[in-house]
């Protein structure tokens, strides 16, 4: 195989925020009378804000209160971007220094949108490393469609099928498959099933483990 560009998702693949994020969406739904539990964020763990304000309406059943919740949890997770509290995953820094070292190409394919891609990184002393970026506001339909995944290929002029992409959401993995991209699972909040294994993908315990992976497929 011949690897073309490596197209990273970020929260939960690059950053550690949706175990911040899922304690914080589950508070905000309490508080306003609306509880629910662990399954009920893991459908929305990838999503856009527009798929993710229709899947929260299904049980407030009214789309001003869930944008509400979604923005009361963007000044909350401001607030943990200043403090510092969103962390890099273990082996970010390695895969990215090697991926620049052998000039593979390289994107971002996120369901956030651009200022949260800047506070990701600038609140862990690091500059945004990619120069070809798609959030989630930028295109027409979210995961699980696979639109973000072809055209962040596109973006990086190579082949979808010879690309590799990084993800930890259910969501975001079936994205990668429609998009028939070599499919990696680095787990998160959401474990590795059988059908994921069977339908292709390949899991990795961390982005150090994705590293030897694609050190298979490069002259060193």
């Amino acid at each position: 195989m011949k690897i073309e560009g490596v197209i990273f998702d970020m929260d939960g693949t690059i950053t550690d925020s949706e175990i911040y994020s899922r304690k914080l969406f589950l508070s905000a739904m309490a508080e306003r009378g609306f509880p629910t539990d662990e399954h009920f964020y893991s459908l929305i763990i990838g999503a856009n804000r527009v798929s993710g304000i229709k899947k929260i309406s299904e049980i407030t059943k009214d789309d001003n209160i869930s944008i509400e919740i979604l923005d009361s949890l963007i000044v909350l997770m401001d607030e943990a971007f200043r403090n510092n509290r969103i962390r890099l995953k273990k082996g970010v820094a390695e895969i990215i220094s090697f991926l620049r070292f052998h000039n593979i190409p390289m994107a971002l394919a996120t369901s956030a949108n651009m200022a949260k891609v800047i506070k990701s990184f600038s609140s862990n002393n690091m500059e945004v490393p990619f120069s070809h970026i798609i959030t989630g506001d930028r295109v027409k339909h979210g995961k699980p469609n696979p639109e973000i995944f072809i055209r962040a290929a596109k973006m990086l002029n190579a082949d979808i099928k010879n690309c590799v992409v990084i993800e930890d959401s259910y969501l975001g993995l079936q994205a990668a498959l429609a998009s028939q991209a070599v499919t990696i699972m680095v787990p998160d909040l959401q474990p590795p099933t059988e059908q994921l294994i069977s339908q292709g993908v390949i899991v990795k315990k961390d982005l150090l483990e994705v590293l030897e992976f694609l050190k298979q497929y490069v002259t060193l």
